[in-house]
């Protein structure tokens, strides 16, 4: 399964599995990137597809949600 193109420039949040920190990062770089080192903890997390992959479901389920409510909406007026 790819990577949703339409969540590139969707800033996401991923939290260190250590210490909870988040860091926020467009799409994009999460697509790039294989690691990245804690700013509270200094934990290395190797960022692999499964994580993406997961990183990317939440946030298409958000957006799909985000959407379902603005159609509600709409039908409502």
């Amino acid at each position: 399964m790819p990577l949703s193109e339409s969540l590139q420039s969707v800033e996401m949040e991923f939290r260190c599995s250590e210490c909870a920190l988040g860091f926020v990062k467009p799409g994009r770089w999460f697509e790039s990137a294989a690691q990245h080192r804690c700013f509270g903890c200094q934990h290395l997390t190797y960022l692999t597809y499964p994580k993406k992959l997961a990183l990317f479901d939440r946030y298409a389920k958000l957006s799909n949600a985000a959407f379902t409510a603005s159609v509600r909406v709409l039908d409502r007026q």
